[in-house]
């Protein structure tokens, strides 16, 4: 028994700490989020020097607030304190509660406030024009939303949002929650609970801002009274229980996101290499890389395996790293002066929150073989992009290095048309679903034919993924396609058989790999093509 309630206490600490890790996170991304949006705003309005307060301006600044309702209020900041031109009045007064919190930009600022006229409390986010003027937008502490956040043990749980300089933007405790539902009622704070807590804080790595959440240790572990009463009404059976808590602890399946995560760091993600084909020329384009799991014992598990939960989770940011740093590593000799060939590398939705993936990327291939006019790198339509200005100003920073940017799986997800519109992109991927639609009996297939045909008309590449059949590729040859990749010519390899099949096909100039199809490679290539068949 005594030894049940070691153990259980410290099952009870490990489980109230992970629900206030998962909570402080959760809060976190929110308050990050209501922060990124004011920046957001403030970076489609005039910044550069002291607007004129007119009309216009604060017709724009009325507009701001209809659309980003998070935001209370947005108007010119005067000395630190003073709104003028306000979107709400013509001015308003703030009350400093903190000092100015500056994070990783020296233009934007962040100052706890409260409003001098009405009393409502929240944040100023400052960005600085000259030394006295700025844009600010006043996010109420409402906004933070705290008392929606439920604990799974009890609500003697406290939260809180603060700036990195110790000063509290909002809280949430149980004093709080009672007086919000019955503003007269009388609170009595029990001590007991106060002196032994489970505690978390979460930084923001982005802002200068912390989540800290707590528990009572003795709420958390009142929700496992039950099991310790069963050990201690039948001590008899307390050894048994407790080999059966742990057996089913020992055989509990891992975590798939700590998997997944030890895997990056371990680097068993690896990049397999599926060959592009120019179908005009019949000469080799480059590749598409394609992440493969390799996992301890040898085992390889495609992507259906674990790239869903990769994105869900945010881990795949770091798995397109860690391959980025692979494919440089692999193909920085081959690549060098044979700059005809391309490497494409896909990117998630989660790589457009910020310029990171653009630095990634010079990191990653600025001092190797490959040179960024080489790279390509694929957008998927199927998971939305939530901030397409955005999204397009970080393209056009890739594309001013000379990288090319493909739009994937072209008509299969969210708002194509709009992404070529709007993103400016250099190729598109035709996705398998409209090449299997090619058949031998097949003279029109209408996806494949619109997208070729406005493909031309923006002097845009266009590649066919999926291509398995003769008659597919003689369909995509007459329509205009410039390239395709498939089992046709190639499934993906691993490094060592691509570099291979570059040696042999992908000479300075680009040696021909089809002409009519699969079965015309010459005779000085016969031995590369069998290596690349084998693989």
């Amino acid at each position: 028994m005594f030894a049940a309630n070691i153990f259980m206490r410290d099952y009870v600490m490990t489980q109230g700490h992970q629900q206030l890790e998962q909570t402080s996170k959760r809060v976190l991304a929110r308050s990050e989020t209501l922060i990124q949006t004011a920046i957001d705003i403030f970076s489609v309005l005039p910044h550069y020097r002291v607007p004129v307060c007119d009309k216009s301006l604060q017709d724009r600044f009325r507009s701001m607030i209809l659309r980003h309702p998070v935001l209370h209020d947005v108007g010119l900041i005067y000395n630190g304190e003073f709104m003028y031109c306000s979107s709400m009045q013509q001015s308003a007064s703030f009350h400093p509660i903190s000092a100015k919190a500056v994070g990783g930009v020296d233009h934007l600022s962040y100052v706890a406030v409260q409003d001098r006229d009405s009393e409502m409390r929240g944040l100023l986010v400052n960005w600085s024009i000259d030394d006295q003027v700025s844009i600010g937008g006043f996010i109420l502490e409402d906004a933070f939303n705290l008392d929606d956040r439920q604990s799974d043990f009890s609500s003697s749980f406290e939260l809180s949002v603060m700036l990195e300089n110790g000063t509290m933007l909002v809280e949430t405790t149980p004093k709080s929650r009672l007086l919000k539902r019955a503003p007269f009622a009388t609170f009595h704070e029990n001590p007991v609970l106060k002196d032994d807590l489970i505690s978390h804080q979460e930084k923001s790595s982005r802002y200068p801002i912390s989540v800290s959440a707590s528990l009572p240790f003795q709420e958390a572990w009142a929700a496992s009274s039950g099991a310790m009463n069963v050990i201690n009404g039948f001590g008899v059976l307390s050894g048994a229980l407790i080999l059966i808590f742990f057996v089913r602890m020992a055989l509990k399946k891992p975590d798939p996101h700590n998997t997944i995560e030890e895997g990056i760091r371990r680097r068993e993600f690896i990049p397999y290499y599926q060959p592009i084909i120019d179908i005009q020329s019949g000469r080799l384009s480059g590749c598409e890389v394609l992440v493969r799991w390799r996992k301890e014992d040898g085992t390889i598990l495609s992507p259906g395996h674990f790239i869903d939960l990769a994105e869900a989770t945010g881990l795949a940011r770091p798995m397109t790293t860690s391959l980025m740093e692979q494919v440089a590593q692999d193909l920085g000799g081959a690549y060098q002066g044979r700059h005809h060939l391309k490497v494409a590398i896909n990117l998630f939705n989660r790589h457009f929150d910020n310029l990171k993936v653009v630095s990634e990327i010079e990191q990653c291939f600025g001092n190797s073989g490959v040179r960024f006019d080489q790279l390509v790198f694929e957008i998927t339509e199927r998971q939305p992009l939530e901030n397409l200005d955005r999204a397009r100003a970080i393209i056009m920073r890739m594309q001013k290095l000379g990288i090319r940017v493909a739009l994937d799986d072209a008509g299969t997800g969210h708002g194509g048309f709009t992404y070529l519109q709007t993103l400016g992109m250099d190729i598109i991927k035709i996705d398998k679903l409209f090449v299997d639609a090619i058949t031998g009996d097949s003279s029109q297939v209408p996806i494949v034919d619109s997208l070729s045909q406005m493909a031309r008309g923006m002097n845009m590449v266009v590649v066919a993924e999926g291509v398995e059949t003769e008659e597919q590729l003689a369909y995509l040859r007459r329509s205009g396609i410039n390239e395709a990749q498939g089992y046709l010519f190639s499934p993906p390899l691993p490094a060592s058989a691509y570099l291979q099949l570059v040696e042999a096909l992908g000479g300075n100039a680009g040696k021909q790999v089809k002409k009519d199809a699969a079965s015309d490679v010459s005779r000085e290539d016969t031995g590369a093509m069998s290596a690349v068949k084998s693989a």
